[in-house]
């Protein structure tokens, strides 16, 4: 027979609400009573009815989060620090793909009550109406890569990308390079992606012409993977556009860059410098080590939390910018003279 919280009571000696106020840390309880309610728990093996407890006091302790691409080692880091938090304070975590239709998602989590929302999904995928929808019908939300949402609705975590690229750009040509590329897998419409306008102005204040040649943009579905990187530094390289360092969107499509280049002959970084964005965990152990702007996606995560359990429990929205730090390591070096 499953045990109830009078069991956890009764075998603890103290009060069904100080079994209460212990489990959901709503109250300070001395450490002799905090001391004998969890020993009591773990001796029975309780298991809170949180259908009951939704049902009380109209939340589910449930969250959700929502990622663009799970193949991405990037958001896996982001999940981890993220639902670690969670856990932390006492919240289930559901984790979705932004592969289907993210609008029927949202409905979803409409009809299912639950507390808060992460979303780390473009902004393309999803209509922002059904978004704030969310909000209308009391689910908390805290967005990411979306530096258009409106603030007074829902909290948001992003990446200061214009300072990021200004700070690759000044790496290389530093190093030399000014014929530098860029392969987006996004396009210049998206103006929640901030990359391709910290690129040209980052040229710009340099003098250095860029050209539509070496802006390489996405095309529907907009796809920013391995291959991505591969077919669209291909497509470079066979436009004869003469480029000697190569900026990607992100360390995945890096990857894919250096697998193209090599493939046509030239060598990273002797011909080429290639550089990314994220510090993927996989970048040292590629060949060769990826240089990129980085960041703690795991704090990252943590942060999103500490931002929807504030806007759960106080009310509050807010917007947090944080920078990416310069990771030097081997996919780039001086120009070749």
């Amino acid at each position: 027979m499953r045990a109830t919280r009078e069991d956890v009571a009764r075998l603890a000696g103290v009060s069904c609400a100080s079994v209460s106020y212990v489990l959901n840390r709503s109250r300070k309880m001395s450490l002799k009573t905090e001391t004998a309610v969890l020993d009591a728990v773990k001796q029975l093996n309780y298991m809170p009815d949180m259908v009951a407890r939704s049902m009380k006091k109209n939340e589910t302790m449930q969250l959700s989060l929502m990622v663009n691409d799970i193949t991405n080692p990037f958001y896996g880091e982001i999940i981890e620090g993220f639902e670690s938090a969670a856990i932390e304070n006492g919240y289930f975590v559901n984790v979705c793909t932004g592969y289907r239709d993210i609008n029927k998602y949202f409905d979803n989590y409409i009809a299912r009550r639950v507390d808060g929302l992460f979303v780390v999904a473009l902004p393309y995928k999803f209509d922002m109406d059904r978004l704030y929808r969310l909000t209308d019908n009391g689910i908390c939300v805290v967005v990411s890569g979306n530096a258009k949402a409106d603030a007074s609705k829902v909290s948001s975590i992003e990446n200061d990308y214009v300072s990021a690229m200004e700070t690759a750009v000044a790496y290389l040509t530093g190093l030399g390079h000014k014929k530098i590329a860029y392969i987006s897998g996004l396009s210049k419409s998206h103006e929640f992606d901030q990359r391709i306008e910290g690129y040209l102005s980052a040229l710009e204040a340099r003098h250095i012409p860029v050209g539509d040649g070496l802006l390489m943009e996405g095309e529907p579905p907009f796809a920013t993977g391995i291959q991505d990187g591969y077919e669209m530094t291909k497509r470079l390289l066979s436009s004869g556009k003469e480029f000697t360092a190569l900026i990607a969107l992100n360390d995945m499509m890096a990857m894919g860059a250096i697998t193209a280049l090599r493939e046509a002959g030239k060598s990273v970084p002797e011909d080429v410098s290639v550089m990314g964005f994220d510090d993927n965990i996989f970048d040292t152990a590629w060949i060769p080590s990826i240089t990129t702007m980085g960041f703690s996606k795991a704090a990252f995560g943590r942060r999103a939390f500490e931002l929807l359990y504030r806007n759960i429990t106080e009310g509050t929205t807010d917007s947090v910018v944080q920078k990416l730090s310069l990771i030097p390591r081997n996919s780039t070096g001086p120009v070749k003279k």
